[in-house]
């Protein structure tokens, strides 16, 4: 065989290889073979999603991204005297430079901002999205909150690398890093509610989703992106951002009227709560919560043998854990987990360190426990991103456990005679129930802990999560983590 007949043969395979990658591994083949399994219901909505994700997957197939130049460090550090008032003017007018570099958006794939009501199935299509990203790629799924944790973390390192000056500009820096490793960057849950994080996502996006960058966006959120970082402080500053994922990406509404978390599932048994008429602390229910953490503990662990005050590294310092088997399970009391001053990070770190967490003795909750109230929905965001695994013992059903403080027992763990846990009518039109499909006694809930709507809608989320991971198919799932 001749030179040209190889390399005619050898075209020929490559056509066949792509034809095949296209057919076989596309999005909508693989939602086509959950659907043919059982695996998922077939929704016409998210059908029409999916055409925009065939598209974007086709051009991924040809798309080869720009070599990102490692930037100068000495160049990132500001000048002193004569030269820092030429830096600043030639800094503006820099900063002025890369965003008129947006105009060249048609040079790589418009992405995907995909927002809708929790519970529609955003989540699913872009991990559908994100199994089919061609291989000769790099790809990245983080949930956002996540993201931007380890984005200030990675800051951090880079100005102690670099002699600790807090003022040395090391979001080119970043952007190089992220370009090397995420061509395809997924975002789950795009929110904004910090102002140091606005200010840090403004120039971080401006840089990466340059042409010159190459970096393509698959996003999704329970907002439009004009209603990003809504009433945030210095929003003014964030709109131009705002407009560049809408330049970039193609912003899909999902407004499928099927609420997948009130599908019906078997429910497991990993919420211990005392059954009616028997005390949390009685000796009957101590003896049940006893053994239902001793099972649960067998089947995380495996087998391993349990240790005892492990600690973990978090940014230099250290958080023990009391009782583990890593990298399988974590047990903790309430208290432990959310009577000190832990942060995000602290709960993310937990999160990715081991699969399944037991938390015993959680109290029933009011506002004059606020700030546990506030790391508990933290922790309980994190293990979810992660596809973690929980069990706990409780004063009562998670529905019921969040009470007004003059309803609590002296303990915690009973409730006043005449308590009242009802649903009040007036909730039956507040926005989460009308908007985003919680119900009334959820948005009663929610309304006790917080008065801005990011607040009472992660308040919410949570109650709709830990249904989720009550579930059977949550606790026999296992999920690979990239």
């Amino acid at each position: 065989m001749n030179k040209i007949s190889i390399r005619l043969v050898s075209r020929s395979l490559v056509f066949v290889q792509r034809r095949l990658q296209t057919t076989i591994h596309s999005p909508l083949q693989k939602y086509n073979a959950q659907v043919e399994a059982g695996r998922l219901r077939d929704d016409q909505y998210q059908r029409g999603i999916l055409a925009s994700m065939e598209g974007l997957h086709a051009q991924l197939l040809e798309y080869k991204p720009p070599k990102v130049q490692e930037p100068d460090i000495n160049d990132l550090v500001p000048q002193t005297g004569l030269f820092k008032s030429f830096g600043s003017f030639f800094g503006k007018s820099k900063q002025r430079s890369e965003e008129l570099k947006y105009q060249d958006t048609n040079a790589i794939p418009h992405g995907i901002y995909l927002y809708g009501d929790v519970g529609c199935g955003k989540t699913m299509l872009m991990d559908l999205f994100y199994d089919t990203i061609p291989p000769h790629l790099t790809k990245r799924r983080l949930h956002f909150h996540q993201f931007m944790q380890n984005l200030h973390k990675r800051s951090h390192q880079l100005k102690a690398k670099h002699g600790g000056k807090q003022d040395i500009d090391v979001i080119p820096m970043l952007a190089w890093e992220l370009a090397q490793n995420s061509t395809i960057l997924c975002f789950d849950e795009f929110q904004v509610t910090d102002v140091a994080d606005a200010m840090l996502l403004r120039r971080l996006i401006n840089l990466v989703l340059r042409p010159d960058h190459g970096l393509i966006l698959f996003a999704t959120s329970n907002r439009a992106p004009d209603d990003l970082y809504i009433n945030g402080i210095q929003r003014e500053s964030f709109i131009p951002c705002i407009q560049l994922i809408k330049k970039v990406t193609n912003v899909i509404y999902l407004n499928s009227p099927t609420d997948y978390r009130k599908i019906p599932r078997p429910m497991s048994s990993v919420y211990y709560t005392p059954p009616p008429g028997i005390r949390f602390d009685s000796p009957a229910s101590r003896s049940q919560q006893k053994q239902h953490i001793a099972n649960w503990y067998s089947y995380f662990s495996q087998g391993h043998e349990r240790e005892l005050n492990v600690p973990l590294k978090i940014w230099g310092r250290e958080f023990v854990v009391p009782i583990c088997s890593p990298p399988y399970v974590a047990q903790f009391t309430f208290d432990e987990l959310c009577g000190q001053p832990l942060a995000a990070g602290d709960y993310l770190t937990l999160a990715t360190s081991f699969k399944a967490i037991i938390v015993t003795d959680i109290p029933y909750m009011s506002t004059n426990i606020r700030d546990k109230v506030r790391r508990f929905i933290t922790f309980l965001d994190a293990v979810y991103d992660n596809h973690g695994k929980i069990a706990v013992t409780a004063a009562a059903p998670f529905n019921d456990i969040f009470v007004e403080p003059e309803d609590i027992g002296e303990d915690y763990y009973t409730l006043k005679s005449g308590a009242d846990n009802g649903i009040e009518d007036s909730y039956e039109n507040d926005d989460l129930v009308m908007n985003h499909g919680f119900d009334a006694k959820i948005a009663k809930k929610a309304a006790m802990f917080g008065t801005l709507d990011e607040e009472r809608f992660a308040f919410a989320r949570a109650l709709s999560r830990l249904s989720h991971m009550s579930t059977q198919d949550w606790v026999d799932a296992e999920v690979s983590r990239d």
